[in-house]
């Protein structure tokens, strides 16, 4: 039997836990960084990868070292997005009431 085309399983598993855990320590990194449309796209390409791998249920079950890891980065990952939304909308808030109050002091010298 010719293994030409053919990829030994073991070298198929160690190649997806590679994807895997690049992608994971990527959106990490990039979120540790605050790059958010970068985390967007690599989160993105982690899920097409993750569906993919669904695919295969022994493959999915080898890799499961490797998915453990790269949830641990991801919750990580998510709670720094987390942070920076809430701080966002602090700022957010604090915009708003500035302009809702300069839009009172406007009335009041309209009135005036």
């Amino acid at each position: 039997m010719s293994m030409i085309g053919a990829v030994p399983p073991s070298t198929e598993r160690e190649t997806r836990q590679r994807q895997l855990l690049g992608l994971g320590r990527l959106i990490l990194q990039q979120a540790r960084a605050g790059q958010w449309d970068a985390v967007r796209l690599a989160d993105h390409r982690l899920a097409q990868l993750v569906e993919s791998l669904r695919l295969q249920p022994a493959l999915w079950q080898a890799l499961m070292p490797a998915r453990d890891q790269v949830r641990h980065w991801h919750q990580e990952a998510f709670a720094l997005c987390q942070q920076e939304t809430a701080l966002r909308k602090q700022e957010w808030d604090a915009l708003s009431l500035k302009r809702e109050g300069l839009q009172a002091y406007d009335e009041a010298q309209t009135w005036a």
